[in-house]
């Protein structure tokens, strides 16, 4: 199969299932939490479901992988993030918004280990780094996507959500006349990950987990709190996201880079990189120079880091690829649903700045779990 084609496909739907399905939450809480009346706890417990669905498919896809197509599980993917999307549209309170943000964050879980199937069975060798990067890099399009739609919108998310659906639906469609519906013949076999395999991968799930913790608070919160300081431009808060989403797509070159400098810097450069955006935030948030530096670093350093992760992961789990990105995406979403959960408290008990230093710090710890493994088997 064509890297280019599959690219065509994969790119836009992480970009539906995690850009606009799971991120645009995030982007579009003022005008929410306004319309059905919600505080900031109920605002970060809601964003928790998002997570702990991720948790339940991404586990689902660990354990049924081998009985479904790859394809099956992405066109499922496309399913439910067009249900999803459709019931936070006509939410009419936290309760049905919650369940909606449930049924979309169950497609996000289901999205990226598939992908990494097909690109072993049908990419050659040398470009598939690349490949995984560039269709993980669609988390940065949906961003963009989000950004300017709820710009042009201005207040109102509900028909934001209509496009969103429109999208998904399109999206949805492409995948299923693109994707292969047999993986290719005389390729590598799949099997279940091996004890040596599991135990190589705890620094990857450790590292992992911390990064969910310490990424949380930024996607939930950081345009919410742009908005509310008098010291920047308003303008700088309506286009935070897409600020974010722009400097992301950077993050597609995380497989050149790896496979330039290796994975070890890759990791290292994108670590600390996304830790400064939350730490510079807190620390300084009433400057506009930190108000686009820190969504700059932030975008292009977390699309780079999961670009990293899922490096990471495949080289650990080479007989199962699948697992190389549901393992560490697994613990991410952990991270990320815990951090959901406590955000919105601290943010209401200590403070937005308290909130994204203590994120910051969370991240700078990640760094003590560097990968330790060989760098010539490209990453």
């Amino acid at each position: 199969m064509n890297a280019n084609k599959l690219i065509a496909a994969g790119l836009p739907m992480i970009a539906v299932t995690y850009g606009l399905s799971r991120f645009s939450y995030g982007l579009l809480l003022p005008h929410i939490s306004e319309s059905v009346h919600m505080d900031q706890s109920t605002s970060g417990l809601i964003s928790s479901l998002s997570y702990i669905a991720y948790c339940i498919s991404i586990a689902a896809v660990m354990a049924f992988s081998a009985k479904f197509s790859p394809r099956s599980i992405l066109l499922a993917a496309g399913l439910l993030s067009v249900v999803g999307l459709g019931i936070i549209s006509v939410s009419p309170d936290p309760f049905i918004l919650g369940l909606g943000i449930f049924v979309a964050g169950l497609s996000t879980g289901l999205a990226s280990p598939p992908y990494a199937d097909i690109v072993s069975t049908n990419i050659e060798e040398k470009r598939q780094n690349q490949t995984n990067s560039w269709i993980n890099s669609g988390t940065s399009i949906g961003t963009v996507l989000t950004g300017c739609i709820a710009i042009v919108m201005a207040e109102r998310w509900r028909e934001s959500y209509w496009i969103f659906i429109g999208m998904a639906i399109v999206t949805l469609f492409v995948n299923y006349k693109v994707l292969p519906k047999q993986q290719a013949p005389n390729k590598k076999e799949i099997h279940a990950p091996s004890k040596e395999e599991w135990m190589r991968s705890i620094r990857l799930m450790i590292a992992s987990l911390l990064l969910g913790l310490s990424c949380t608070p930024y996607w939930t919160f950081s345009r919410d709190y742009m908005l509310t300081l008098d010291s920047v431009p308003a303008y700088l808060g309506e286009w935070f996201w897409v600020i974010i989403g722009l400097a992301g797509l950077l993050g597609g070159t995380a497989g050149v880079f790896i496979n330039k400098f290796g994975l070890l810097k890759a990791y290292w450069l994108s670590v600390a990189a996304l830790s400064t955006s939350s730490l510079i935030l807190g620390m300084n948030p009433g400057s506009i120079i930190i108000g686009f530096l820190s969504p700059v670093l932030f975008g292009s350093s977390y699309i780079f880091v999961t670009g990293a992760i899922i490096v990471w992961g495949i080289s650990l789990f080479k007989t199962n690829p699948s697992f190389g990105i549901a393992v560490p995406f697994l613990l991410l979403a952990l991270g990320q649903a815990t951090g959901s959960i406590f955000a919105g408290q601290i943010a209401d008990s200590a403070g937005y700045n308290t909130l994204f230093i203590g994120a910051a710090v969370m991240g700078f710890v990640a760094l003590v779990f560097w990968p330790k493994i060989k760098e010539n088997s490209n990453g």
